[in-house]
């Protein structure tokens, strides 16, 4: 019994994904041209309207706040980002949502169920790379301190100019891998951008990338640097004593969240596995499943239960390392 519900399991899975990848196969050399089109002509329409309706561009932007989040995210996340990467994403969501929905039907037999399920598991990539965001952000927020004095002493030598700068200050930080890569994007960025908007753009990335208000303050001593030509030394200089005290700060307060970050670890790891190997022990194993599997009570406090010790773990993950943020 339990491999007969373990097999057909596998089974409709794995035939749903072929058929969903292999209908996009088909359909990819028909569907895909005419998706990439709409994005250029999306794209030149905001750059004409940047040009030309400036005054509304925060009206504008929010008309397309949730193109421009995952772009964002995506451009922050994946390392082989392009403009195609949005519309493979929201396909891969629309796949998973579509298997996981029929899947959970099988066992449930109940479409609102099923569908609220097939769209929490759809945005299983989502979280995911919610995550990987927020453990950059992290990651790179502490390594902003050194980078950042260090793209001061850079600023002084290089006779207040923030690109040659910033172009040193890369060679300088190897050892931090994640800002070093955000760095090199803004460089590039620098380098080739024609317009104020094509820089604030690249900053936005850039800021995004960190998540902090010193990153924010930065980019935009960068964008005055850059565009305007103003010196921003004594600005960079008060940045700077400003996130290394917050980081000391950050420091003493770690000890206090120790107890929740151990609880998160404890539970999804330990305490979940071990209850369901004991009450797989207490009944009979073909029952346990069965009752888990089977029935809509039992599958549904499985996947309830499931999500929230994921969600648990994701955030002792967080806690575990807060940004260098006051």
């Amino acid at each position: 019994m339990k491999q007969r519900i373990l097999f057909e399991l596998i089974f409709k899975t794995t035939a749903y994904a072929i058929f969903f990848i292999g209908l996009w196969v088909i359909l990819q050399p028909l569907i895909l041209p005419s998706l990439n089109q709409q994005i250029r002509k999306y794209k030149t329409f905001t750059r004409l309207r940047k040009l030309h309706l400036k005054k509304n561009m925060s009206m504008f932007r929010s008309r397309f706040f949730i193109y421009r989040h995952l772009e964002l995210l995506l451009g922050s996340t994946w390392p082989w980002y392009s403009e195609s990467t949005i519309i493979y994403y929201i396909i891969l969501s629309i796949v998973l949502f579509s298997v996981s929905t029929a899947t959970y039907f099988r066992f449930i037999s109940g479409w609102r169920l099923s569908i609220i399920f097939g769209l929490v598991t759809a945005s299983f990539p989502y979280f995911f790379l919610l995550l990987r965001l927020f453990w950059k952000r992290s990651e790179t927020s502490y390594e902003l301190v050194p980078a950042a004095t260090i793209l001061l002493g850079k600023y002084r030598v290089n006779s207040r100019n923030i690109y040659y700068s910033i172009i040193d200050t890369i060679k300088e930080i190897s050892q931090y891998r994640a800002l070093q890569k955000t760095f090199i994007k803004l460089a590039s960025a620098i380098q080739s951008h024609r317009s104020k908007e094509d820089l604030e753009e690249a900053l936005e990335l850039f800021v995004y990338q960190i998540g902090t208000t010193w990153a924010q303050q930065l980019g935009v001593l960068i964008l005055n640097a850059q565009w305007d030509g103003k010196d921003i030394e004594r600005s960079l200089s008060n940045i700077v004593k400003d996130i290394g005290k917050a980081q000391e700060i950050l420091e003493q307060e770690k000890s206090s969240n120790q107890d929740t970050i151990q609880m998160g670890y404890f539970v999804p790891i330990i305490a979940f596995p071990a209850s369901l190997c004991l009450l797989s022990k207490v009944v009979s194993p073909g029952r346990f499943l069965y009752y888990q599997l089977k029935t809509t009570v039992g599958f549904t406090s499985f996947i309830i239960t499931s999500i929230l010790c994921i969600g648990g773990f994701m955030v002792s993950l967080l806690l575990k390392k807060p940004k260098n943020e006051i």
